[in-house]
């Protein structure tokens, strides 16, 4: 004697087949999601990295050849939006009239990853910037 099977109980196969798809299609979407905000967050913070460097520089420029400081570390309100970050000032001879500037800032994106860092660059003479 047969027995009829109950089509109406549990799950057919094309039905888990298709959750499954749904599934992974979800998790791949939010994994690229969650790579376009670690990008956004980085070029976020390159931003607001440039900008304390750029008016620091702009600071210098302004103040001319005789009151450029002593190379060193310098702070910024703005760096408290950087994680885990410092700033620096490279003032060097070029020639005897002339000093070489350079600004660093540092960071760090994730706890344990590389630094990152961009610097500026400018040559500042006695009778003004380049």
């Amino acid at each position: 004697m047969k027995t009829k099977i109950n089509s109406k109980s549990g799950f057919s196969l094309l039905e888990v087949i298709v959750t499954l798809f749904i599934i992974g299609l979800a998790l791949i979407l939010y994994q690229a999601a969650l790579g376009k905000a670690k990008l956004i967050q980085y070029a976020k913070n390159q931003e607001i990295a440039l900008r304390v460097a750029n008016n620091k520089m702009e600071e210098l420029r302004a103040g001319g050849y005789a009151a450029l400081p002593s190379s060193g570390s310098f702070s910024d309100p703005q760096l408290n939006s950087l994680p885990n970050s410092s700033a620096s000032i490279t003032i060097t001879d070029y020639n005897a009239d002339t000093k070489q500037v350079i600004i660093t800032i540092e960071w760090q994106e994730l706890t344990g990853s590389a630094l990152k860092n961009i610097s500026l660059a400018t040559l500042i003479t006695k009778m003004g910037g380049l």
